[in-house]
């Protein structure tokens, strides 16, 4: 099952329970039982949501980024670039990202034989099925590498991994710039990490990385001096992979700017059930902010 139907189940079941819960449910408490028992099963969801949503929103775990302080032994900061190939649909970053992870080792695999693997044009892959496709092309290729999904990933972390020279992939939330969607539409993607640094200097505190779907009109990051790279302040950089509630709110899975009234209208109440499983998800864990791949070889392990 593919993300977008992962999502939408998530987000209509959820809608479907709270509708059943509070319209045929509680009042038939209301009949049968008494009105003060029917005002609890009428509150308990909400103060269940409201607890979920106060300890598990990702902007609680920012905090954990900064935790571990770095190895100081190494002074000098390691950057690297990838050979940049762009997303060929709205979401196939993550297949991009593969065919620039693969070029690095001298193969050539298109998005489109990646699309055979896993993950199809409109909805694109999963965590999962990113880490699960990359091992399988790894072991087809007799790579000795290993991808591996890490959550709430902190600085030292990410630091020392591109220090070893590991391939360090991030999903943060990303503005969106594709043609028929609003102007702060934001939507989670895949990018490689070139580059992190920590500073006194205010200038220095930033995060460098090959973005498949990187364009000119993206208002929040500076472009980089090679083709698809971008420039993020570290401030910016932590609020996206661990994303705030303004960046959760403008999440669009669909296109709301076409030329029907009517399918602007279905599209925003499909992607208001994406961002409520997106919600659900972070109040729950079941989504865990903080996501990075990394690819290492197997005997570093």
């Amino acid at each position: 099952m593919n993300k977008t139907k992962k999502m939408y189940f998530m987000g209509k079941g959820l809608i479907i329970m709270l509708f059943v819960w509070y319209l045929v449910i509680t009042p038939g408490v209301a009949i049968f039982c008494s009105p003060f028992v029917a005002f609890g099963f009428f509150i308990i969801p909400i103060l269940i949501g409201l607890v979920l949503y106060a300890w598990n929103i990702p902007k609680h775990y920012k905090g954990k980024f900064y935790e571990h302080p770095t190895i100081m032994k190494i002074q000098k900061s390691r950057s690297r670039r990838f050979a940049y190939r762009k997303s060929l649909y709205s979401f196939s970053c993550a297949h991009a990202v593969i065919e620039m992870i693969m070029k690095r080792y001298d193969i050539e695999i298109s998005q489109e034989q990646i699309f055979k693997e896993s993950g199809y044009k409109k909805a694109g892959m999963i965590h999962t099925e990113l880490e699960e496709t990359l091992n399988d092309i790894f072991f087809r290729k007799a790579l000795d590498l290993h991808a591996e999904i890490n959550y709430y990933a902190t600085y030292s972390q990410l630091f020392d991994a591109i220090q070893q020279d590991k391939m360090v992939i991030v999903m943060y939330m990303n503005h969106f710039t594709e043609e028929g969607y609003s102007d702060n539409a934001q939507y989670p993607h895949y990018a490689l990490l070139n580059h992190i640094n920590m500073s006194t200097k205010e200038e220095k505190n930033k995060a460098v990385l090959t973005s498949p779907s990187f364009g000119s009109g993206n208002k929040n990051f500076t472009s980089g001096k090679y083709e698809g790279e971008i420039t993020m302040p570290l401030d910016e950089f932590l609020s996206r992979i661990y994303p705030e509630n303004y960046l959760l709110n403008y999440v669009e899975h669909k296109k709301t700017q076409t030329e029907s009234a009517q399918i602007n209208i279905w599209h925003k109440f499909l992607n208001f059930l994406f961002k409520f499983a997106l919600y659900t998800g972070y109040c729950t864990r079941i989504v865990k902010p903080g996501l990075v791949i990394i690819v290492e070889p197997k005997n570093k392990k």
